[in-house]
């Protein structure tokens, strides 16, 4: 009887642990995280038959520019010209309308390197709900970038607004600043310098954060109109 009772609590014990990580830290299968916006956990848990609209809002095309003296960049290295594509997405299940959702989906593209071809890199999304403060974010980034920050005597200086799985920020290192923008994980591309993880990243002269401004805004009412109908 004894053997039989330790042979069942062994067996609870073996199902009730949590799975072994990676040796690389990597999460395995079942820990896998859920979508970080609550419009991509309603379109795939929570609205079936789903009706899925998208309404393209405004493409924001962004110049090159001469990189500051990141860690890892040969000084006076130049960035790409790319485009930052708003687009506006709604949810709703089919037969209840009342029951929608919308969000800003962000695309990030670059320029080829031996033509003016652009092929996308990333695609970012972010809730109706988070919208107005990234356009204010956004705005108060390039007054920040257009001030002298106080001397603080760091090495760079990273301003960054993230929801999503959209990163936007304004880094100065030694006085010069350019503003960029990230999509993919936040929680791993907030942790990271922004240097090191070029795959995802796309550089904006600062000079050109009051048109990404304004392409928000368009964002906003576009997301008004919709509510709207």
């Amino acid at each position: 009887m004894t053997r039989c009772v330790v042979t069942v609590v062994l067996a609870i014990a073996l199902l009730a642990a949590p799975p072994a990580a990676r040796p690389n830290g990597e999460q395995p299968p079942s820990a896998v995280q859920q979508p970080s916006t609550r419009f991509e956990r309603f379109v795939l848990s929570g609205c079936s038959p789903c009706v899925k609209e998208s309404h393209q809002v405004k493409k924001v095309a962004i110049s090159p520019l001469t990189i500051p003296a990141f860690p890892r960049f040969k000084a006076g290295t130049r960035s790409r010209a790319g485009e930052i594509a708003f687009e506006v997405v709604r949810a709703w299940e089919l037969g209840h309308a009342g029951r929608q959702l919308l969000a800003v989906r962000v695309a990030l593209s670059v320029a080829a390197v031996q033509s003016n071809e652009l092929f996308r890199i990333a695609v970012g999304v972010l809730d109706a709900e988070e919208v107005g403060a990234l356009a204010d974010a956004v705005s108060e980034m390039a007054k920040a970038a257009a001030a002298a920050l106080p001397d603080a005597g760091a090495d760079s200086i990273d301003i960054d607004f993230h929801g999503g799985s959209l990163r936007v920020g304004v880094i100065r290192i030694r006085g010069d600043a350019v503003a960029y923008i990230q999509a993919g994980d936040v929680p791993t591309l907030a942790l990271r310098p922004v240097w090191e993880v070029p795959g995802v990243t796309l550089y904006i002269p600062v000079s050109e954060l009051p048109a990404l401004t304004a392409a928000i805004a368009e964002v906003m009412a576009k997301m008004q109109r919709l509510r709207g109908n």
